[in-house]
């Protein structure tokens, strides 16, 4: 076996003189006779450096760039990207989420034994990257130092389900990127994969309309190259098996968070706060799931967002370095977030603050306000066609296509003017401003005279010319969280929208849409009470929904509602 290649890498800042070395396909054997192949870059020195880490599926030199590599070595630090069992250069078979514990101990134990290492490891990543390191850490090894991640999936369950739907877009996008990496990696094997790459093409192309035309989980090119998909969406979130694949808890590491607004793991970074030590830090900004800016969807935040980003970057790298080397850390707020709507940022103690829930009321006429409904009001109706479903705008998505698709962030919503089985329940013009930063819940009491049905609530801000962009949304599969569904029984339903930090300014008003369909946010609910990945159009069914806002009723959103700082 040869060694890997090196190559010698000059300065990378004018004015330093720091010589460093880049070397490919290092060989990183693992316990069970795997080799996973890394590239090390690292400064050339007499003395030891510590390692910056990051574990990836993905190709390793576009992970290498997202880092910010040259800025580490030059201060000193190595940096050590590995591809993931079964992806790039490593050996082995490509499992999502299987196996990362015990490969990640002995990634770190490699990292931490090197002759040119200090035995101190720090850790990177994003996404999926962030994620593997959430299992390596579980592994407990005391060279792993301190972590910093950003838009972190939790407990895999939360990557395909919420709330009982399936997170479709987004899920599916994933795993036909995942399918091409693996029809690449059996082509650089020598294999003809001509005819698959033709039918990826074609189901690259269509998208997310395949589970709307036929049955999403017996696809041809995601059954050869993905298999772990029908697994995936043939077992419900209360299935056991994904209990099995939790997350175990892991050690107190300090632990530096970067979440979007608008990113569709959001909520599940922000819960991770609460197991982090005294000294890890939040920062929530209003991006997605991508690259950091001061524009999203219809909305530029302007120079205040894009500073932000460019300062997360800078302490992210600067928490990292200090942890590795053992030097002081910036004492910085625990929560550092952007209040869209006021394009401020605002430090806090914790996640959530102290907030006061104030519910506004849906009320007959399309009318919501904090008064309870009257005594006597008659339900709001509409039909929901799984053959039609309400198109999702906008909101924390992972799209293939991105904002062609108003996949991301603010959308204006009245693209959905006109549509009969989306039901919108407007404030007056706020007289004072309205701030809500913490989680947004949504208490429903519906009926439906399906099998099963879902109820999606989207919190939206109307400017004084009309323009409505949403804020925050939720859904929920009644059937998957409450059990089966009585045709015509009036049922309390809690739609949890989830986190939120925005300024309703004065004369704007609050607005509740509520729905059955998100479509391709969420897969279409046949209505049947069976899978609705192994239900095709024949098989789903049209329902009639009623929401309830009455004194026994009480329909309302209730707003984490924080005092201006002003």
């Amino acid at each position: 076996m040869t060694g890997p290649a090196g190559e010698q890498a000059g300065p990378h800042v004018p004015g330093r003189d720091v010589t460093s070395v880049v070397e490919r396909g290092v060989p990183v054997p693992l316990a069970d006779g795997t080799v996973l192949r890394a590239t090390v870059h690292r400064p050339v020195t007499d003395a030891p450096v510590p390692v910056v880490l990051a574990l990836t599926p993905y190709p390793v030199d576009a992970v290498r760039a997202e880092i910010g590599e040259d800025a580490l070595v030059e201060r000193g630090v190595a940096v050590v990207v590995v591809a993931l069992r079964g992806t790039g250069a490593s050996d082995g078979t490509f499992v999502p989420w299987a196996g990362h514990r015990a490969d990640g101990w002995d990634v770190v134990d490699w990292c931490a034994r090197q002759e040119w290492s200090t035995g101190a490891v720090v850790g990177w990543g994003r996404s999926y990257l962030a994620q593997t390191l959430l299992a390596v850490a579980a592994a407990g090894h005391p060279a792993l130092r301190a972590l910093h991640l950003a838009v972190v999936p939790g407990d895999p369950v939360g990557v395909v389900y919420r709330d009982g739907a399936l997170l479709l877009g987004s899920a599916l996008g994933w795993v036909t990127a995942m399918a091409r990496a693996e029809i690449a990696r059996a082509a650089a094997a020598g294999q003809d994969v001509a005819a698959d790459l033709a039918a990826w093409e074609e189901l690259a192309e269509a998208g997310e309309q395949v589970a709307l035309d036929g049955v999403v989980v017996d696809h041809p090119v995601l059954a050869r190259w993905f298999p772990a998909w029908r697994d995936w969406v043939t077992h419900p979130p209360t299935d056991p098996g994904w209990a099995e694949r939790a997350l175990l808890p892991r050690p107190a590491l300090p632990t530096f968070l970067v979440a979007g607004w608008h990113d569709v793991f959001r909520d599940l970074t922000l819960d991770l706060l609460r197991s982090c030590p005294p000294g890890s830090r939040l920062v929530v900004g209003p991006w997605g799931h991508g690259p950091a800016g001061r524009a999203l969807g219809e909305v530029d935040h302007g120079r205040v967002a894009a500073r932000g980003a460019e300062a997360v970057a800078a302490q992210g790298l600067d928490f990292l370095v200090a942890h590795a080397t053992g030097a002081p850390v910036d004492d910085g707020p625990r929560v550092r977030l952007l209040v869209t709507g006021e394009g401020a940022w605002r430090d806090l103690e914790d996640w959530p603050p102290p907030a006061t829930a104030t519910p506004w009321h849906l009320q007959p006429g399309g009318v919501l306000a904090p008064d309870a409904a009257p005594g006597a009001a008659a339900p709001s109706t509409y039909v929901a066609d799984p053959a039609a479903p309400v198109p999702t705008v906008g909101g924390p998505n992972l799209f293939a296509r991105g904002d062609a698709a108003r996949g991301t962030g603010p959308w204006e919503r009245r693209v959905l003017d006109g549509r009969r089985d989306v039901l919108r329940f407007d404030s007056a013009p706020l007289g004072d401003a309205v701030t809500v930063v913490g989680d947004v819940v949504a208490t429903l009491w519906v009926a439906t005279d399906a099998l099963d049905a879902d109820w999606t609530a989207t919190l939206v801000d109307v400017h004084p010319d009309g323009t409505a962009l949403g804020v925050v949304d939720g859904v929920v599969r009644a059937g998957q969280v409450l059990g089966p569904v009585p045709p015509g029984e009036v049922r309390e339903v809690t739609v949890r929208l989830g986190a939120a930090a925005h300024a309703f300014a004065a004369g704007h008003r609050l607005r509740l849409e509520v729905a059955s369909a998100s479509f391709p946010r969420f897969d279409v609910n046949p209505g049947t009470g069976g899978l609705a990945a192994l239900t095709g159009p024949a098989g789903r069914r049209v329902a009639h929904q009623r929401v309830h806002h009455d004194a026994a009723h009480p329909s309302r959103v209730v707003l984490p509602v924080v005092p201006d700082p002003r």
